[in-house]
Order: structure tokens, then sequence, then C-alpha cells
């Protein structure tokens, strides 16, 4: 019984050593851990401090870097990068992308400024040159001022000298004058007898001037052989895209042609412009070589296409020379009220002719009319008694256009015969209304579009070719 115990007392006392033991380890493993936890707080509070340390530097380098761009410390990034993109499109806005830096942009100010300063300092050196040079100047006046006023002083002796001798003259040339005089009055007598018999004989000339303008005016209007030079067909058309309204011509730069001048077209087979129907009209759109020019058809007739070997021709441009043309009355393309005499010249322009005379809107004739003029285009007749100037000057260009023989032409024909048509036209109602502005047009159908190209399909004019009289002398 006694052993029995002692074995459980045994067994108590080496339970309480285990536990005694565990615990001793247990308390070393807790101090040790404590111990390494206590280093790593050590640790990363030192690090801790040591990146306060580093970013409260960093901060004071970058306030440091604001203050020295002009910034205020309080500035935000953003805000910052705002400013310097703005300061960089303002004053780097030269450089290139990789030199867009304050630094890059103060280095070229400094080189500019140093070379301002440079100029300016060889142009103060400059100016006391040139000081000194108006110095020398001014000296040099001085001397010749002296000289020039000894020599107004011998010149006042000279002229007391010459005024006395003119007195003497004057004296001698007055009796000269009173003989002089009285033949004069003699050959006054004599020269009004002559002015009398020439101004007989110069209404005798003037009658018969007149009376040869007339026959030759005559003489022109029977001549039937033409000129060389105004040959009725200008051209020929040697290719046409139906498609794209478009057609080659065997004019170019040879004959002095360029774009926008326009052309008359009418068939191959018509010798006679005088008969001939216009089958439509075309304006020059590029010159493609020496006799090749491309242009658009302005004015056809489906039924009647524009073919290869059509002729054309223009009232305007003439190869080789410059065609005059007269302009009077009011030049109204559309009917607006508004005067288009600046467009009608420019027409006349583009086209290689020239304006010889024109009416201009405030009544005055700019220009003067030749034997050589083509045609007096003659606008509208202005009625009101308002425009007495411009019916004055009307009258005035038609008389002389008889006088010399220059053949008239209304506004419309002219327009029509040189193949040119206006971008709108203004129809009036009422009491103003013409027949002309409601002309009857055939139904043509729905059709599909043929190009970009506004080309008129409402009939086409039967205005047939005025001919072109020859020129008469040079």
């Amino acid at each position: 019984m006694a052993s029995r115990d002692n074995q459980t007392m045994q067994a108590i006392v080496i339970v309480l050593t285990l536990l005694v033991i565990g615990l001793g380890v247990g308390l070393l493993l807790v101090n040790n851990a404590k111990k390494t936890a206590q280093a790593r707080a050590k640790s990363a509070e030192s690090s801790a401090q040591t990146e306060r340390q580093t970013a409260s530097e960093t901060q004071n380098e970058a306030n440091s870097y604001k203050q020295w761009m002009g910034f205020d410390e309080s500035d935000k990034f953003d805000s910052l990068k705002k400013l310097f993109a703005e300061d960089m499109k303002k004053f780097g806005g030269t450089f290139d992308p990789d030199q867009r830096f304050y630094r890059k942009i103060l280095e070229y100010v400094s080189d500019e400024n140093r070379k301002i300063a440079s100029n300016e300092a060889s142009a103060k050196k400059e100016v006391l040159q040139l000081k000194a040079r108006l110095l020398a100047v001014e000296a040099e006046k001085e001397a010749q001022v002296k000289q020039f006023q000894q020599e107004a002083d011998k010149a006042k002796q000279d002229l007391a000298s010459e005024r006395n001798k003119f007195k003497d003259d004057y004296n001698r040339i007055n009796a000269e004058k009173d003989k002089i005089a009285s033949q004069l009055e003699a050959q006054r007598d004599k020269q009004d007898k002559l002015t009398a018999k020439h101004e007989q004989g110069l209404k005798k000339i003037q009658s018969r001037l007149s009376q040869l303008n007339h026959s030759n005016e005559i003489l022109r209007s029977r001549q039937l052989d033409p000129d060389p030079i105004a040959q009725p067909a200008d051209g020929r058309i040697t290719w046409v895209n139906q498609r794209y309204g478009t057609v080659w011509i065997d004019l170019g730069d040879a004959e002095q042609l360029r774009p926008q001048i326009t052309f008359s077209v009418f068939g191959a087979d018509d010798s006679d412009p005088l008969k001939a129907a216009k089958k439509g009209s075309i304006e020059v759109s590029r010159i493609l070589g020496s006799h090749m020019a491309e242009a658009r058809v302005t004015h056809d007739d489906p039924t009647n296409p524009l073919l290869p070997g059509d002729k054309i021709y223009s009232q305007v441009w003439d190869r080789g020379r410059k065609v005059g043309f007269a302009i009077t009355g009011f030049i109204d393309f559309n009917g607006d009220g508004k005067s288009d005499l600046g467009q009608l010249k420019t027409i006349i322009d583009i086209n290689g002719g020239r304006v010889d005379a024109v009416l201009e809107d405030n009544g005055k004739i700019k220009g003067a009319m030749t034997v050589h003029t083509r045609y007096l285009i003659l606008g509208e007749h202005p009625n009101d008694p308002r425009h007495g100037k411009i019916r004055k000057g009307w009258n005035a260009m038609s008389k002389q256009a008889d006088e010399l023989g220059v053949e008239t032409i209304t506004l419309q024909e002219f327009l029509s015969l040189m193949g040119w048509q206006p971008d709108s036209t203004v129809v009036k109602l009422g009491s103003g209304a013409r027949p002309e502005d409601f002309k009857a047009r055939p139904y043509e159908g729905p059709r599909l579009p043929r190009s970009n190209v506004s080309r008129s399909r409402a009939g086409v004019s039967k205005s047939t070719f005025r001919k072109r009289t020859p020129v008469l002398g040079n």
C-alpha cells in the first residue's frame, strides 16, 4: 500500500516537473517573441522616421522648385501641370516637344537678350558715328552757306546792273511793240478773211465726209467675202462624254485659249452660221495641250445631242486678236432691277474680248468706238425722266455707231449667240410680267442623274449667228 502511494507521489512529482519545464519553455518562447516584436516595432518606427524625414525633404525640395518657378507652395500638382501646359503653349510653342522646358526657354531668352544687347551696343556705336558725320556735314553746310551768301551779294550787284540795262531795253521794245501792233491789226483783218474762207471749205468737206461714211456703210453691208481672220467656225468638237457632260475641242494654248471662254455649237454639216440653228453651248474648263482643251456642256438638247465634228463659234473670242465691243443702256441679266454692267465687262474680258466704249451707270461715256468695234450691245433704254444723262449717252453712242458702221445687237441676242447662260432669272408677275418668262416646255419624264454639272434642258435657243464683218485697215 505504501509502495503504491509512493508511485502515485512520484507520478505527481514527474507531472509537476514536466509542467514547470513546459511553463519555463513557454515563458522563454513568449519572452523571445516579445523581444522579436519589440525589435520589429523599433525597426518599423525607425523606417517610418526615415520615410517621414525623406518625405519632408522631398516636400521641401518640391516647395523650393515651386518658388524657383514662381508658383505658390500651396499649388497642387494638377494646377501646376495645367499652368505648365499653358506656359509651354504660350512661350514654347515654337520649340520642339522634347525642348519644352523652363530651362531651355530661359536659355533661349537669355541668348536673345544677349543678342539684343549686342545689337543695341552696335546701334549706339553707329549712332555715335552718325552724330560725328552729322557734325561734319553741319560744318560743311555752314561753309557752303557763307559761300552762297557771298555769291548772293554779288548777284544783287549784278541784278542792279541788269535792271538798268532792262529799262533801256524795255523802252526800246515798247517802241517796237507799237510798230508791231499796227502790223498785227492788218494781219488780223487778213486772218478773218482767211478764216471765213476756211469755214466754208470745212462745211463742204464735212458734207462730203458724211456722204462717204454713208457709202462706206452700204459697201460694208454688201461685202460678201469674209475676212480670213473672221471665219464662221472657231473650232470643232473632237470627243464627247455624254455621261459627265464634257467635250474636247481642237483649240488650246497655241490659239491663246483660256478657261471660262464660252462657245455656241452648231452641226458639223452646217456651213453657213447665218442659217444654222444653235445646238447648244459649252464653257472651257481646262487647257489640255497646244490644240486640245476640255469644256463642260452648259446648254444642249437631249433630242439633238452634241457630237464629235460639231462646229463651235464665239462672238467675243477670236484667235490671234482681241475683238472690241461697245455697251450702252441699262444692263440687267435677270430682271432684278440691278445693274449687271460689271459682270458683262467681266464676261467679255474672260472670253478674250475688250470693251472699247461703255456708258457708265452715272451717264458718262468711257472710251470711244472705232471702225474696228464689232458690236454695240444695247441694254434697256432708260425711259425714266430722272435718267436723262443715260438716255443722252444712249442716243450719242447709237448715232456714233451709225456713223462708224458698227452693228447693234441686243443684250439677250449677244448672250445667246456667245453661248452664255445666266445663273438665275427673276420672273416678274402682275403688270410687269413678260411672256418670254413663261415659255412652254416639253415634258421629259423621270431620268437618272447624269452628273454634277448643271445643264439647261429646257429647249434650245433658235437664235442664229451673226456674220462677223471683216476688219478694214489697221
